[in-house]
């Protein structure tokens, strides 16, 4: 034979325990969907701080190349030099025309510190004149070097 339980509760179905049961499960349900949100959150994000990233190096661009369009120098070498500049940008510009949706962000470091580069040489030649100095060789030394020596007579 089972012996009798003495002491026991008895479980009341009320409003109180069916509310605990919805509460629970209203907790858990919210659990789920921050460990799906959050990870979609920082995804979204990170691509929103790469898309500013892109922005902020054609922004860096268009001001470089501005100012380098309105540069007046009257030095020939210091021209030169400026032209070479240019002509780096408008390379570069065809890159970014073509690429810079696809770009990465390191990618995006790279040229951003190209562009900081360029935009710092050509402020300098700006201010400063020619960057480069002139070198003019001897050839003598090589010509002989190719020239066999003739024998005297």
């Amino acid at each position: 034979m089972s012996k009798p339980i003495l002491w026991s509760a008895k479980f009341k179905r009320d409003y109180v325990a069916f509310s605990a049961v919805v509460i629970f499960c209203l907790i858990v349900l919210a659990e789920i969907a921050l460990a799906v949100s959050i990870p979609a959150y920082l995804e979204r994000e990170n691509a929103m701080a790469l898309q500013v990233r892109r922005l902020r190096m054609l922004e860096s661009f268009d001001g470089a190349r501005y100012f380098l369009e309105h540069t007046k120098n009257n030095e020939e070498k210091a021209v030169m030099e400026l032209r070479l500049i240019s002509w780096n940008f408008n390379l570069l510009s065809v890159y970014l025309r073509e690429n810079s949706g696809k770009m990465t962000g390191d990618e995006i470091a790279e040229v951003t510190a190209s562009i900081r580069e360029l935009d710092t040489l050509a402020r300098k030649i700006d201010s400063q004149g020619a960057v480069c100095e002139e070198y003019k060789l001897d050839p003598t030394f090589y010509l002989n070097a190719l020239v066999p020596e003739q024998p005297q007579q």
